[in-house]
């Protein structure tokens, strides 16, 4: 008869040998440390089915070099062409996307040739950073899903955007009926950025599709200066 897991918690998964693993933490069950590693947490290292035994041999102790976070960095160099009165022009670009555990967590663009390219390598690692200290899980992001926050200033929450590293705000109506959020957030708005003129009309209609819809395609959540990630 199995002798059950008490008190387990899914902290994390890594990534070995290509495939993913998850790491627990498990108060009851404790192994010896050798680099100041927690010794209460365990890799289930084989197929997880069905309920966990204790005292299967398949749980090992969690070390420090197992490394947290595999990174797969892919550049790319590309030409394209664009015609002009006529003529024909040509451009060149880097495109980045940023892999980690096998997942695409972030991915930007910036011009070609080697300039190009060494600030894309800069910007990496200048990412990876933020990316790790930042409030929102850009590694796990469905996990931040229905994540209260302030959005300038006004009860919202937001759910993932349609692509990697992207947010949606959500407006939320419990303290202010639907139209007093809109109007507020105009007016606090305007006090930021005022669209030009020439914007205005598309600006308006962006706005009316996005109340109909109660919600907000944000974009990068890394541009979050409207954004306090911190509401009970």
């Amino acid at each position: 008869m199995k002798n059950s897991v008490k008190n387990m918690r899914k902290l994390f998964n890594i990534i070995i040998q290509d495939k993913s693993y998850n790491v627990y933490g498990i108060d009851s069950k404790e192994h010896e440390s050798y680099n100041g590693e927690p010794t209460t947490w365990w890799v289930y290292y084989e197929d997880e089915i069905g309920e966990l035994d204790i005292d299967s041999k398949n749980w090992i102790p969690y070390q420090y070099s197992m490394n947290r976070r595999l990174w797969d960095i892919r550049i790319k160099q590309y030409n394209t062409t664009k015609y002009k009165w006529d003529d024909i022009h040509f451009r060149n670009h880097t495109s980045v996307e940023m892999w980690c555990n096998n997942r695409l967590v972030y991915q930007f663009r910036t011009i070609g040739d080697d300039n190009g390219l060494s600030f894309a390598m800069a910007k990496v690692q200048y990412l990876k950073t933020v990316m790790g200290e930042h409030p929102y899980n850009f590694f796990e992001p469905e996990t931040d899903n229905g994540r209260k926050i302030y959005w300038y200033g006004l009860p919202a929450t937001i759910k993932t955007g349609y692509d990697a590293g992207e947010i949606q705000i959500v407006p939320e109506y419990s303290d202010l009926p639907k139209d007093k959020w809109w109007k507020e957030l105009d007016n606090r708005e305007s006090c930021w950025n005022e669209p030009p003129d020439e914007l205005e009309e598309i600006h308006k209609e962006d706005r009316d599709e996005c109340m109909k819809n109660d919600i907000i395609n944000w974009g990068d959540a890394l541009s979050d200066q409207h954004i306090n990630w911190f509401r009970s």
